[in-house]
């Protein structure tokens, strides 16, 4: 055996759970959003899509929960921790952002842009899910970079989640009182950002919360112990019931949260002969739904269907679009998501394997 075999961490099986809940998320968002660009406002109406648009409240809650699981059920596996975990995570923040804000380019209003028109920069600079993921991302990598032990890693992030909403309000109040850059209005709390920070980094943070404590789960199946969690949740919460005004943006979160670990907890029970199919899904799951928006909202000056067709499809047109634009995004992303996978295996492989045993204090090993 080489000394590189004897430090070695044992590989642990992927959890096909995660990547099935996942899988579900993306493909609810581009469903979602799809059926949103071109449904016709009377097929909203309709008692099958009412409850449908319920729904949707959980799709973006969703994604972001199983974003944060997967990041840190990734730190655990790979036992990164201080300056290697952030080398490992800050580009990918950075990356997040670029996207995020490369997809919301005005170039239908650039001189309005750079005349400094507040709506088209307010426009610009919103906060939409790859955003919250990025920030989400950076606050959880910070804190496990500092934080090594894995329960205290747990009490960590579990008190940021619960902090995120408990002081939305105040937050609110301070970016709706002015005086701060709009950048940062938009990313903590702005009224034109679909998801900002606060409260909705909370769901990513609960997310790696999930991650750790599944880890040490060993007697009971995962899927149980989520379905368990948001039920009782969703119990708790409705026997508390509103609760004061200060509390509501927590309490919204937890009812939301309780869907969420309920939703996940029913997407891990699918069978495993999916896997096959969801699993690469769940895996590109961000570059689908990157390449999904400009399909549906348009991108710049490249109109989408919601600007090409509008409102005007009944509900089976309607679907049969949301899945040709599903059929587009992965036939698009899936094979791009292959190689950088191959590429990036063969190109940082070694490099993970260093850093890792770099913070848990291993010894470099030998080339043999």
């Amino acid at each position: 055996m080489t000394s590189q075999e004897s430090v070695a961490a044992p590989v642990e099986s992927r959890d096909h759970g995660l990547d099935r809940a996942r899988a579900v998320a993306v493909i609810a968002m581009v469903m979602g959003h799809t059926l949103d660009a071109v449904l016709t406002d009377s097929a909203r109406q309709t008692t099958g899509m009412m409850v449908y648009w319920s729904f949707r409240a959980v799709t973006a809650p969703l994604f972001l929960f199983v974003a944060g699981w997967a990041f840190a059920t990734t730190v655990r596996r790979t036992g990164a921790k201080g300056a290697p975990l952030l080398r490992r995570y800050l580009p990918r923040v950075g990356l997040l952002l670029f996207w995020g804000y490369f997809l919301r380019w005005p170039g239908w209003g650039l001189d309005a842009l750079f005349a400094g028109k507040l709506e088209v920069w307010q426009h610009f600079l919103a906060f939409d899910a790859l955003h919250g993921v990025a920030g989400a991302l950076l606050m959880g990598s910070l804190v496990l970079s500092v934080v090594h032990e894995p329960r205290g890693r747990v009490a960590a992030l579990s008190g940021l989640a619960l902090g995120v909403p408990l002081v939305t309000p105040w937050v609110r109040a301070a970016v709706n009182g002015g005086g701060l850059p709009l950048a940062l209005e938009q990313a903590l709390a702005g009224r034109t950002s679909a998801f900002p920070l606060f409260p909705w980094s909370a769901y990513f943070l609960v997310g790696g919360v999930t991650g750790l404590v599944l880890a040490g789960v060993k007697r009971l199946p995962h899927w149980l112990v989520l379905l368990g969690a948001g039920t009782g949740l969703l119990g708790l919460v409705s026997l508390w019931g509103g609760g004061p005004h200060w509390f509501a943006d927590v309490t919204l979160v937890l009812w939301r949260l309780g869907l969420v670990a309920v939703v996940a907890g029913l997407a891990m029970r699918l069978p495993a002969r999916l896997d096959g199919g969801l699993g690469p899904v769940g895996r590109a799951s961000l570059w689908v739904y990157v390449a999904h928006l400009p399909l549906a909202y348009g991108w710049s000056t490249f109109p989408g269907l919601a600007s090409r067709l509008g409102r005007s499809r009944e509900a089976l047109p309607a679907l049969g679009l949301a899945l040709c634009v599903l059929a587009i995004c992965l036939g698009v992303t899936l094979p791009l998501k292959k190689r950088y996978g191959l590429w990036r295996k063969r190109s940082s492989g070694a490099a993970d394997a260093e850093a890792a045993m770099a913070s848990s204090g291993s010894p470099r090993p030998r080339d043999p």
